[in-house]
């Protein structure tokens, strides 16, 4: 039956015209989710349209009898992710709240399968019948896959950036001391910091590889603004991720006075804190306060950790909040502020080698293993979000920023990455443009 309904579409007069709308409407809602996923307070609505455009795939998917099992390196460690977190629920603190929030992993990961599955399919069908914004950002090649999702981080993030400046002036925010902090519209500091930290590779990315002038002035526009709203969030966690970026970055391609650099800067910022601390300024910013609560709070939930190494007492960043209460911590507002933490103390040891085994198998496959004379323009692309990845998962570690909206980015990003590379590899394959600037 449901193949006699597929053959009666395939042959009315508007198939064609409705299969290109889909894709049309697909290439379009990757750019509008890359745009809604800086917003939290969009959620929601953004939420809706991702169920929508999936629904509206997978139907079109089958109309084409498209493969719509999608594949990519992180398959297995996923899955087995998810069902551990999923059996292990019986045995969580509060069940009903852990299922919810695997609900939501479900969420991210279904963004990510979706993502892969537009970006092959778009990348593989004619230039005529992609999305494509009248904007050529980003010339990595003549197909349009990745370039949507480019082209939306860099506008969101000179939209944050601008938003977050203006409220943090409005509010009498200053150099001072961070008493004051920029901060995402409808959210807080640390997101601010971890969207500049996914955003800033993408933006140093499109502006080395841009070949137009006023192309790249955009680019630096972006990043520079993105920088100053970074800085100006206050939030040591986010600089010390775009420490590891630089820092990557100089190992892996190699850039002895980048690494020189970075280390010699480091040692001034240092010698200049004690100096600014001892002239009144920053004092709670270089408190250190926050990190000894952290370690605090990292020691009971290792604790906790070793005392149920197997299912864990349940996922979710919240489970751990009643534990604190007969902890030396009492019933101060803590969580762990460590995502691999919370997954290893929710879920047990395996479900955290499960956790861990996912960004390891994404790092692989993003961080080019081959010199950098033989990298080709998807290479540097696929290096691009690799120090996305590294980030991250720094950041990951000071907090929980595995949620929401930033999820929905990363995935989103993880996905340019993957799977795509099948359906973009016949327009690589034949460049031979060595960018040497990177």
């Amino acid at each position: 039956m449901f193949a006699q309904s597929r053959f009666l579409l395939k042959n009315t007069s508007f198939y064609s015209t409705f299969s290109q709308g889909v894709w049309t409407i697909q290439g379009g809602g990757l750019f509008l989710l890359t745009v809604f996923s800086f917003f939290p307070s969009l959620f929601h609505l953004q939420e809706i349209l991702f169920f929508v455009l999936l629904g509206l795939a997978l139907f079109v998917g089958w109309l084409e009898e498209k493969d719509l099992r999608v594949r990519t390196p992180i398959d297995l460690p996923l899955f087995l992710l998810l069902v551990w977190i999923l059996l292990c629920i019986p045995f969580s603190l509060n069940p009903e709240y852990s299922f919810v929030e695997w609900r939501k992993l479900i969420a991210q990961c279904l963004v990510f399968y979706w993502a892969v599955f537009v970006l092959r399919e778009i990348s593989l069908r004619p230039q005529g019948e992609s999305f494509c914004l009248p904007f050529k950002t980003i010339e990595v090649s003549r197909s349009t896959s990745p370039q949507n999702v480019f082209l939306g981080v860099l506008v969101s993030t000179m939209l944050l950036a601008v938003l977050a400046l203006i409220d943090f002036i409005d509010r009498g925010g200053n150099w001072q001391d961070r008493n004051i902090r920029a901060l995402v519209p409808g959210s807080d500091y640390n997101w601010l910091s971890t969207y500049m930290v996914l955003a800033m590779p993408v933006i140093v990315y499109v502006g080395m590889t841009t070949r137009l002038l006023w192309e790249k002035i955009f680019s630096i526009g972006a990043g520079v603004l993105g920088l100053i709203a970074h800085a100006a969030s206050y939030t040591r966690a986010g600089w010390l991720a775009a420490a590891v970026q630089l820092f990557s970055w100089s190992l892996i391609t190699r850039r002895r006075v980048l690494f020189i650099s970075l280390i010699l800067g480091l040692i001034l910022v240092f010698v200049a804190s004690r100096e600014i601390t001892q002239m009144g300024f920053h004092a709670d910013t270089l408190h250190s306060w926050t990190l000894e609560a952290r370690i605090q709070v990292w020691g009971l939930g290792i604790d906790q950790m070793i005392s149920h190494p197997i299912v864990g007492i349940g996922y979710g960043n919240n489970i751990f909040q009643p534990v604190l209460v007969n902890s030396p911590m009492g019933d101060s507002p803590m969580h762990l502020h460590n995502t691999p933490l919370m997954i290893g103390v929710g879920s047990g040891i395996p479900g955290l080698v499960f956790f861990l085994w996912v960004f390891a198998r994404l790092g692989v496959e993003l961080l080019p293993r081959k010199p950098k004379k033989d990298w080709t323009d998807f290479d540097i692309l696929k290096f691009c979000l690799g120090i996305v990845l590294v980030g991250f998962f720094c950041r990951n570690l000071f907090d929980y920023m595995f949620a929401g909206s930033l999820a929905y980015l990363f995935w989103i990003l993880m996905a340019c990455g993957q799977e795509s590379q099948k359906g973009m590899a016949s327009t690589y394959k034949n460049q031979e443009t060595r960018l040497s600037n990177v």
